[in-house]
């Protein structure tokens, strides 16, 4: 018997087992604090399932409650303002509100509001990156969204047409089912989609489940690079009022799972 090889065996067992019931013991009990042990004990783990983590862990501790979405409250005459250059007859009592002058239009449904105008610098900000960067911004702005409240998702951008997408963030977290796209094509035309919905005051706050636990209860695939940890809120289910703190883990093939940050559930 090759007696190296088993000692090897035993050894990553033993450490396997060490983690589980370690990681049951704090799933079952919150009060127990994670120690220096746990976290090594986490990342040997890890490794021994070929696990790499090369994004760097966030150092999130403590309580944080459920966040709020309600509906946001829009001027139609202002944005008329913004899109069409003046004032339409709109009653702003309609729950759906669609108007539409020649190729710019302005569509606010119960979820979303979706805006296309033609942007009279708009050549120029498709020329110029950071003219389309500042000029998004105050577009954003005049629309209802400060800069205050946005975090860039991603940025992209060919021959024919620049985007960019952004997350509304709550308390410096970003809202993940919370997005505004913006698409500026090279004549100019600006189209911006956004949540018809603001996040409101936290409430009910529960302590965090720390992202160790997810990495080692959360039913990872072997063989895979971490590339980026975060945590954020989300909808756990589509037409929840509210949202809860949610772990994201992104891979570098581009796989992206969600946790759930008081139960450690993985999400659909």
């Amino acid at each position: 018997m090759d007696w190296s090889k088993a000692k090897t065996i035993l050894i990553i067992t033993f450490l396997v087992l060490n983690v589980f019931m370690l990681g049951i013991s704090v799933f079952t009990n919150s009060n127990i604090s994670f120690t220096d042990d746990y976290i090594k004990y986490s990342k040997d783990y890890l490794a021994s399932r070929n696990i790499e983590i090369k994004a760097k862990i966030p150092d999130i501790s403590g309580y944080k409650g459920k966040v709020i979405y309600s509906t946001r409250d829009y001027d139609i005459a202002s944005l008329c303002r913004v899109v069409f250059g003046k004032e339409l007859p709109i009653s702003e009592n309609e729950s759906i509100i669609n108007i539409v002058v020649g190729e710019e239009m302005i569509n606010i449904s119960e979820d979303e509001i979706y805006i296309k105008d033609k942007i009279p610098e708009g050549e120029i900000w498709f020329q110029d990156k950071n003219a389309f960067d500042d000029g998004l911004i105050k577009y954003l702005k005049i629309i209802g969204f400060d800069k205050s409240e946005l975090l860039t998702e991603k940025s992209s951008e060919s021959e024919q047409l620049k985007e960019t997408v952004f997350d509304i963030k709550y308390k410096n977290l970003r809202v993940y089912d919370q997005k505004i796209t913006a698409q500026l094509d090279k004549d100019g035309s600006l189209i911006v989609s956004a949540p018809n919905t603001i996040i409101k005051k936290d409430k009910g706050k529960k302590e965090v489940i720390s992202i160790y636990q997810i990495l080692v209860m959360g039913g990872l695939p072997s063989n895979i690079v971490i590339e980026n940890i975060d945590i954020g809120y989300m909808r756990v289910s589509e037409g929840d009022l509210y949202g809860v703190p949610v772990w994201r883990i992104q891979l570098d093939n581009g796989t992206i799972m969600f946790y759930n940050g008081f139960t450690g559930e993985k999400l659909d």
